[in-house]
């Protein structure tokens, strides 16, 4: 189960829920493909594969480590606040209330706009910046916050 929906209340309803995008789990796994294909490939070891093995070590340590980070990163919209967490054993999140958000900006290169990713930062009073980068669909993350908000607004609660 997720962070999200372990801490939701009684009433909040999870309305959106997104990761990185395609792209970046591309990135780890061109990381980590070497490493894995000498290791698997360079069987039994001569000494061309320990070099090429100790190549590919560096990589793919950045490959796990970005994996890493993939797996612990929560972005989503419930039906009070937007929520950012990251961490798998410690834990940090960033969390604005819906009717505190001043405003939702989304940053998209023009790869980003074919592909469907980019940076969303989303400004609060008193609550600073949360950014979050190299997001799958940052246009819908967007609009579903403003959709969130405006049905907040129609309750009469912000």
């Amino acid at each position: 189960m997720s962070y999200v929906n372990r801490t939701l209340g009684t009433k909040e309803k999870l309305l959106f829920s997104t990761g990185y995008h395609w792209l970046y789990w591309l990135g780890v796994s061109l990381l980590t493909a070497p490493f894995v294909a000498v290791a698997i490939a360079g069987l039994p070891y001569g000494a061309w594969d320990y070099l090429f093995l100790a190549l590919t070590v560096v990589p793919a340590f950045f490959g796990l480590v970005r994996c890493v980070h993939g797996i612990a990163l929560e972005v989503a919209v419930t039906t009070d606040r937007f929520v950012k967490k990251t961490g798998l054993v410690s834990i940090t999140t960033e969390e604005v209330s819906l009717d505190k958000i001043e405003e939702v900006n989304v940053d998209e290169t023009i790869f980003g706009r074919l592909f469907g990713y980019g940076n969303v930062q989303v400004h609060g009073t008193g609550a600073g910046n949360i950014r979050v980068t190299f997001i799958h669909d940052p246009v819908r993350l967007r609009r579903e916050i403003q959709t969130a908000r405006e049905q907040l607004r129609s309750k009469g609660e912000v």
